[in-house]
């Protein structure tokens, strides 16, 4: 119980089917009129398979909460995963809440169980066919041969017209369409081929009903006038039968009325024996009548064409508002497939919800890599849900805890809508779940909101699928990139490791290379060609620059003095080898504008603006932008730092003796810009002093 509201849980699946709707409707109305609510507590499928996707539609029912909820209707017919009821069942019985088993196969203990009684209807409506009509030949197309339901109805169709002595021959008379249109109108073929047709067909569904008579009239064979055909079932199809089939159907007001009744005896029979008491009238099986309905294929209505018009008009706007929800969650898909915003995503979505809804994710979801939830713990403690009302102008983030099932209350028991309950998941990783209030103005609505709903959520969930899986890939390259950044980073140290010099020049000039470069991203020149992505690279690839030093002897690398000419010429291979071992270690590694960056950086890095440098003597533009700029910075760090062969010399005087070969051996833009920042390039010179 809510604020004096009785709440009843619906245990049901595939709610957007026209034959739950046209049950849920009326039951909703009429509970609210008794001051009742009604929360439906729905799977997508009827759990039968029991694959992976079942398991994540079965968390669902782990939502029940019996400190509110003080009944629970559940349809078995509709749920086949007899695990998921009875652990319903025991958290009910635990609770001391009655629960109504409608139309169960099978006993369930401590249940209220609600059948239908088929027999009366269906023995009147073949009595109908003897006694009004006079008929005394009358075949009958049955369900599958074997099957329980088929053969009862089978066995009261012949005791009837045993009855009243109607001869019944089941080899010529008796057909099996096993409860589909292709086997029936098989049976309807062999008949007429064979001429065997008889004043009257008696199908024990609606759906052969409706094929016979299709079939007939394709044979010009006229409903009534030349053969009778009655149905059973009052399926939502036969309204768009005509001539409306004679069938056996449930009166849903009076069944609306009849739950009813049966809540409330069952709440206070369970409250009497809470008690320790009893109540001697008590009862625990109820049994509702269907009952028989004449149409217009038995002759005794005369069909309005008004009212199958009116039918069909129905049936077409909701196939057309389908169609167009389909195009409109389309659009919705392709939204959020490509952003992964949280606020953009709760806009987007905003724009497409049927119905007013919490969308309630586990908190831990907004994780990097969402905690696994799946049917043994389908839901965390903690809950992040996002109100998505129509009217509001934006959704609204609330935390709540789980056991409340929604953050607030209000809206639901203050309006007279069913709530949806439905999870959230991809496959059998439940992510969440909606709690949505069905539009109740009319029955139009209340079928078009449910059914939109329905799609929604099917798309939504392979759009947080994708998130998910979005998510994950992201993490994965991040973690590829980290990968491939220690490799770099472990071919610096080898060169580190063998250079008693080279292991904190390349840690400096990265350091001058990544201020230089980004204030010269500001300027107007430079800012086509050095975008976001293109420092990132040169950043990525400056510690690889002197990569190369690896093939040089230890020899010549190390060597206490000035290097000879012979040395010196072998120590410029390094600029060569340097690009060779990129592209050789680098590639199917890492992508090719960084492959292309780090082999430039690489084997260019001592070519001059004039063309005296070395080892391709390239000059002025023809050298790539990213090696002007490392000659710059590897240049300045070469003349502060200290060699075996002289001391280190001032920023001032480096800068003066750079400033000298501005043009000739600097492109003097960049080292303008260089010295423009000298202030920045000095702080990472007193950084880095103590390594000097």
């Amino acid at each position: 119980m809510k604020k004096g509201f009785k709440i009843a849980a619906l245990c049901i699946s595939e709610v957007q089917n026209d034959d739950v709707l046209h049950m849920l409707y009326p039951l909703n109305r009429y509970l609210n009129k008794k001051g009742w609510k009604l929360i439906v507590f729905n799977t997508c499928t009827d759990l039968f398979e029991q694959n992976p996707f079942d398991q994540g539609e079965a968390g669902v029912f782990q939502m029940m909460n019996f400190t509110y909820l003080d009944a629970v209707i559940i349809y078995p017919r509709k749920i086949y995963d007899q695990d998921a009821l009875q652990r319903v069942i025991d958290a009910a019985k635990e609770h001391h809440k009655p629960v109504i088993m409608v139309e169960s196969e099978r006993q369930w203990p401590g249940t209220i169980s609600l059948d239908f009684d088929e027999e009366t209807a269906f023995r009147e409506l073949v009595t109908h066919l003897v006694k009004d009509h006079g008929f005394t030949r009358i075949n009958c197309i049955a369900g599958f041969q074997g099957n329980d339901i088929s053969e009862k109805r089978i066995q009261i169709f012949k005791d009837t017209l045993t009855k009243y002595g109607v001869p019944f021959d089941a080899e010529k008379q008796l057909g099996y369409g096993d409860f589909y249109d292709i086997p029936t109108q098989a049976v309807l073929e062999k008949w007429i081929a064979e001429g065997n047709l008889p004043g009257a067909i008696v199908c024990i569904n609606d759906m052969m009903a409706v094929t016979t008579c299709r079939v007939l009239r394709e044979h010009g064979i006229r409903v009534p006038e030349d053969i009778v055909v009655t149905g059973f079932d009052g399926s939502m199809q036969e309204r768009y039968s005509y001539p409306r089939i004679s069938t056996c159907r449930r009166d849903m007001e009076q069944f609306a009325r009849y739950m009813y009744h049966v809540l409330v005896e069952g709440v206070r029979n369970e409250e009497l024996a809470h008690a320790g008491q009893e109540n001697p009238c008590r009862k625990d099986h109820y049994i509702f009548p269907y009952s028989f309905t004449p149409a217009g294929s038995c002759g005794c209505k005369a069909d309005s064409m008004d009212a199958v018009s009116e039918d069909f008009s129905f049936l077409y706007s909701m196939k057309e508002d389908e169609n167009a929800y389909i195009r409109s969650l389309n659009n919705m898909t392709a939204w959020l497939t490509n952003t992964h915003k949280r606020k953009e995503i709760h806009n987007i979505i905003m724009n497409y919800i049927p119905l007013d809804m919490y969308f309630c994710l586990n908190s831990d979801f907004y994780q990097d890599i969402p905690k696994v939830h799946t049917l043994e713990d389908p839901f965390a403690d903690k809950m992040e849900a996002v109100r998505y009302f129509k009217g509001e102008d934006e959704p609204q983030e609330i935390a709540f805890m789980r056991s409340g099932l929604m953050p607030e209350w209000d809206h639901f028991l203050q309006s007279d809508a069913p709530l949806y309950v439905m999870t959230i998941h991809n496959q059998q990783n439940i992510y969440g779940y909606i709690t949505a209030l069905a539009e109740t103005e009319s029955y139009q609505k209340f079928a078009f909101g449910t059914k939109r709903l329905h799609r929604f959520l099917m798309d939504i969930d392979n759009s947080i699928s994708m998130h998910v899986q979005h998510n994950r890939l992201e993490l994965s390259n991040q973690r590829l990139k980290d990968i491939q950044n220690t490799i770099i980073v472990s071919f610096a140290d080898l060169v580190e490791s063998r250079d008693m010099f080279t292991g904190q020049h390349i840690k400096r000039t990265s350091a001058y290379l990544q201020v230089l470069v980004e204030h010269m991203a500001q300027m107007q020149q430079y800012q086509e060609e050095l975008t976001e992505r293109a420092r990132e690279l040169m950043c990525k690839a400056a510690p690889l620059h002197d990569i190369g030093k690896i093939k040089i002897s230890d020899t010549v690398l190390n060597k206490p003095g000035r290097l000879n000419d012979e040395e010196f010429e072998k120590i410029k291979l390094h600029t060569v080898e340097g690009g060779k071992i990129i592209n050789s270690t680098l590639t199917n590694i890492e992508d090719n504008d960084y492959l292309r960056t780090a082999h430039d950086m690489a084997l260019y890095h001592h070519e001059k603006w004039d063309g005296t440098g070395y080892p391709c003597k390239l000059s002025g533009e023809k050298i790539p932008l990213c090696a002007r700029i490392m000659a710059v910075v590897d240049v300045f760090d070469a003349l502060t730092s200290k060699r075996v062969y002289k001391d280190a010399f001032s920023s001032d005087k480096a800068f003066s003796i750079m400033q000298e070969c501005s043009g000739t051996q600097f492109d003097a833009a960049i080292l303008s810009a260089f010295v423009d920042i000298r202030d920045q390039v000095e702080e990472v010179l007193m950084l880095h002093q103590d390594a000097c």
